[in-house]
């Protein structure tokens, strides 16, 4: 999956489950600050990627990602871990 297609489906998530208009959503948005998430919100946010994306990563993991540009290389990275 490419860098693309993971902006695409972590930008459907915050669309259509957290309510945040497209336009709002840029790749150095903050999830806290741009897009208004509360920690339970974060919390959620982090559920729906994993189980959107098949991968195990630790809710720790995601502490240090704050943005969306970040996110996505994140999860890149996490993809080449589980491979094909």
């Amino acid at each position: 999956m490419d860098s693309a297609a993971i902006r695409e489906s972590v930008v459907t998530i915050l669309t259509s489950d957290f309510r945040i208009p497209e336009a709002k959503i840029k790749d150095e948005g903050t999830f806290r600050g741009t897009f208004g998430m509360d920690s339970l919100d974060a919390v959620d946010f982090v559920f729906l990627v994993k189980k959107t994306f098949g991968i195990e990563a630790e809710l720790a993991d995601f502490a240090q990602v704050h943005t969306l540009g970040a996110l996505v290389k994140f999860l890149e990275g996490e993809l080449a871990k589980k491979g094909p």
